[in-house]
């Protein structure tokens, strides 16, 4: 989006298709988070009362609503840096990825040595966690960046076929590179 097209807020015109785009992106990433968060929450808590009561651990709860605050972070960064350029999407996923990460550490340094209870549990449940919402989020964001590049390949194909420029590149004699007639 060019910059002289950039608002701060819907509500200062019409909504383009880029907007409505990104605002379908939005709404579908955060149900596969809801989703996703919710089944690998309950799975998580099955195994937990089933398989290794022993290992449950009453700050368990927190562990999967930090995960899933932590992806609308993400979705709405996502969206400020598309609003700013599309070619500053990698940047900020990779941006994201390092302060998770970051914040991770810090929180297990802080539960192991100030809370010092079930630290193995803590710690073992937070890495499952860290990893299971690290592919969900990458493989999300990897099939919005190929669709991007693919409508994009055929914005582009679509430009290029049908303007004036093709005829003079085609070998047409009669149009030159502006699309002017040479006769």
């Amino acid at each position: 989006m060019p910059n002289s097209e950039k608002r701060g807020c819907w509500a200062d015109g019409p909504i383009t298709l880029e907007e409505m785009l990104l605002d379908t992106v939005k709404r579908k990433f955060i149900k596969e988070l809801t989703v996703f968060g919710v089944v690998l929450t309950g799975l998580t808590l099955l195994v937990f009362h089933v398989f290794i009561p022993q290992w449950y651990f009453a700050w368990f709860p927190l562990i999967p609503v930090f995960f899933y605050l932590f992806g609308f972070l993400y979705i709405y960064m996502f969206a400020f840096s598309y609003m700013l350029g599309a070619d500053k999407i990698a940047m900020t996923y990779l941006v994201c990825k390092v302060v998770k990460f970051i914040l991770s550490a810090l929180i297990l340094i802080f539960y192991g040595f100030v809370i010092g209870k079930d630290v193995v549990s803590f710690v073992a449940t937070f890495v499952f966690f860290y990893f299971a919402f690290l592919f969900f989020e990458t493989r999300f964001f990897l099939r919005f960046e190929a669709r991007l590049k693919l409508s994009k390949q055929v914005n582009n194909e679509k430009n290029t076929v049908h303007s004036n420029n093709t005829a003079a590149v085609a070998g047409n004699p009669f149009h030159d590179a502006e699309g002017g007639n040479r006769r």
